[in-house]
């Protein structure tokens, strides 16, 4: 079709997609705003709900300290701590925490911080612990807290995991601590009831309150996770990760979370809402409001303040979404096609006759183009090869202005001496009126060669004679190069540039034969590098690979040019030195454990990798096919026994598996 009549429909069609696809965007803009409405809306009743959950659970804990400080048990051991008193007191506390399950500890605490009592929870055999065991909690900041409460209040301590001897519990425990000070009978201080409150539970309680499209997060005063979708921001600030904060993963959210204690925002896509809330102020957060003023709860204003995160990625609040789906997918692919076809038959059919009328015309234009600018390369021969025409391609392949070829140079001018069969076979072609297939290299006018491949056809005389060629050229250089990378690949490692295994075994073949007629040894060298894993733990897998790197650049330079040097894999390198006796190895051996020990390896940082190598020596003085797996095992065994003895050494040994001069010898180091 004539290109007016081609624009004509590509600006029309454009037109037409332009406006249609501007009222679905339009559609999908509104659509998409009420998907995030109602996922917003979502979120607020989720919040609302799980936040009058959490203030429940917390809510439970201050009633069941304030219960069981007014136990008989409790408060006769308060007044007179006698054996009889702490016993009736200690199997009061065991029921408790068996029944509740909810606790695990149950402490009272003297006013000097010490405990006097402790209950710890295991399922069904809650127990009390041995007066040895008993610990001084003076410098934990809960009791110091508490020792500072009038009798009947209560301290509701931040949610931390729980530290015994000075240490982080493994497996963590997250635990909230409820503090009540206890009075003796004259309403004077007299001690401290410590609730461990497991908070696991209510964690996963309302994590498994949110939906799977919604990602439920908890956060302290601070902006550390309490709880995260990934496990490893949790706790961050009591396991030496200070960084994973709120504010460093999305700073826009903290400002705004820090001036609105609600709020709801878009950032990426991804919607966002929150609710800021003090998780002891149930007057705001239950019906219970007089609660907390009426039992004396005190709230702790540095850490009791917590924050209610859900997150829903563009993926979650779009799912579901009309637009996904794959028949509305196939409707808007059917309106565009039938806008398209609706626009093709009108100007095609307004068109259609004066196209016609120019068609004739444009053929022979239309041919010439195609020759002159087709993407790849067109030559006309005549029967003696001399070149009668070539298009704009084939010029731009070679760097030949037009005048430099046509009517002055034959096809085989263009191919270098090593394509001369090539060019007898392209010729053989033409002459036949074959439509052949044939790889050349031709010469670019600056000297560099070309990888090609050439179609021909011909048209003969009814005498069979060539009357005209025709010769596509393709240049396949990077075809040619992919397939030459390719090969080297087969046989070299990708990182070093060294023999790989493959490569190895066929250059020790072919060196043993050499070496079986020549009557000459094969030395065996097995490297390792010392502690490669450290370094990769250490410094990060790419300087491992800087290592690896420079390890074999140090042992190609000092190695000779007839040296085989191989990477068999990871840290394990093998060197074949052909006419080389034990000695002769050794001394090798020592020369690259010296060289790799002197020379660190400098990261792009500035900081220098300081590593060794051990390394196995074996000797076979007459070395033959089937014994160099043998060879390598001896050398191998030499490396570990290296490895073994300290690092940073060279073993060598006498494979006694191997015949040496007629007698067998012992390996020896």
């Amino acid at each position: 079709m004539h290109k007016t009549i081609l624009k004509t429909q590509a600006y029309t069609t454009a037109v037409v997609f332009v406006v249609l696809a501007g009222l679905l965007w339009g559609g999908k803009a509104l659509y998409d705003a009420n998907l995030k409405e109602r996922a917003l809306e979502r979120h607020t009743q989720l919040l609302r709900t799980a936040r009058t959950q959490l203030q429940e659970h917390l809510l439970k804990a201050v009633q069941d300290a304030h219960q069981l400080a007014l136990l008989d048990s409790v408060r006769d051991f308060v007044a007179t701590p006698s054996a009889v008193n702490q016993a009736r007191m200690e199997r009061t506390l065991i029921d408790t925490s068996d029944v509740y399950g909810r606790y695990d500890q149950i402490r009272f605490i003297d006013l000097q911080g010490h405990e006097r009592v402790r209950i710890n929870h295991a399922p069904g055999a809650s127990h009390a612990v041995s007066e040895e065991a008993l610990q001084d909690k003076s410098g934990r900041y809960y009791v110091q807290e508490g020792l500072n409460l009038e009798v009947g209040q209560v301290y509701l301590s931040p949610l931390d995991l729980n530290v015994e001897q000075g240490r982080i519990e493994t497996p963590h425990k997250p635990v909230l601590r409820l503090v009540r000070m206890i009075g003796d009978g004259e309403g004077e201080p007299a001690g401290l009831l410590v609730l461990n409150y497991l908070a696991g539970g209510l964690l996963n309680q309302y994590r498994a309150h949110f939906p799977a499209v919604d990602r439920a997060m908890l956060l302290n005063s601070e902006g550390y996770w309490l709880l995260n979708h990934r496990r490893e921001n949790e706790w961050s600030w009591m396991l030496g990760q200070p960084g994973r904060t709120l504010s460093a993963w999305q700073p826009r959210l903290w400002e705004r979370l820090q001036a609105e204690p609600t709020g709801q925002l878009e950032l990426n896509d991804d919607l966002f809402s929150f609710t800021r809330f003090d998780i002891a102020n149930f007057r705001n957060g239950l019906f219970h409001g007089d609660y907390a003023i009426n039992r004396g709860l005190i709230n702790d204003t540095y850490a009791a303040e917590w924050t209610m995160l859900v997150q829903t990625e563009k993926a979650q609040w779009q799912a579901g979404a009309l637009y996904l789906k794959n028949w509305f997918k196939a409707f808007l692919a059917g309106l565009f096609a039938m806008a398209g076809v609706l626009v093709h038959f009108i100007i095609t059919s307004r068109e259609e006759r004066r196209a016609a009328r120019a068609a004739q015309r444009q053929q022979l234009a239309d041919f010439k183009d195609l020759y002159e600018n087709a993407p790849i390369g067109y030559v006309t021969v005549a029967a003696d090869g001399l070149i009668t025409n070539v298009n704009r391609a084939l010029l731009d392949y070679l760097g030949y202005e037009r005048d430099d070829i046509v009517d002055r140079l034959r096809i085989s001018d263009l191919m270098d001496e090593e394509s001369r069969e090539t060019i007898h076979a392209l010729m053989g072609s033409l002459a036949s009126g074959q439509q052949q297939q044939h790889r050349a290299d031709l010469v670019c006018r600056n000297g560099e060669r070309l990888t090609v491949l050439c179609s021909v056809s011909s048209r003969l005389s009814p005498f069979s004679t060539l009357m005209v060629g025709r010769c596509s050229v393709q240049d396949i250089s990077e075809q040619a190069r992919l397939e030459r990378s390719l090969e080297d690949l087969a046989y070299r490692d990708a990182l070093t540039g060294l023999a790989n295994r493959r490569y190895f075994d066929e250059l020790a073949s072919n060196e043993v034969k050499r070496l079986q007629r020549e009557g000459n040894p094969l030395t065996a060298l097995a490297l390792d590098i010392d502690h490669f894993k450290a370094v990769n733990d250490r410094y990060g897998h790419d300087a491992g690979d800087e290592v690896l790197k420079e390890l074999a650049k140090t042992c190609q330079h000092l190695l000779r040019g007839t040296d085989i040097l191989a990477r068999f894999g990871g840290e394990e390198f093998v060197v074949l030195l052909p006419n080389a006796d034990l000695a002769q190895g050794h001394r090798r051996a020592e020369a690259l454990r010296q060289a790799l020990a002197e020379k660190p390896v400098t990261l792009t940082s500035g900081e220098a990798i300081h590593y060794t190598v051990s390394i196995g020596v074996a000797t076979h003085p007459r070395p033959e096919q089937d014994r160099l797996p043998l060879l390598l095992k001896n050398a191998d065994e030499a490396l570990y026994r290296a490895k073994r003895s300290g690092r940073n050494r060279v073993c060598v040994a006498l494979p006694a598996s191997l015949p040496q001069q007629g007698s067998a010898s012992a390996n020896t180091a």
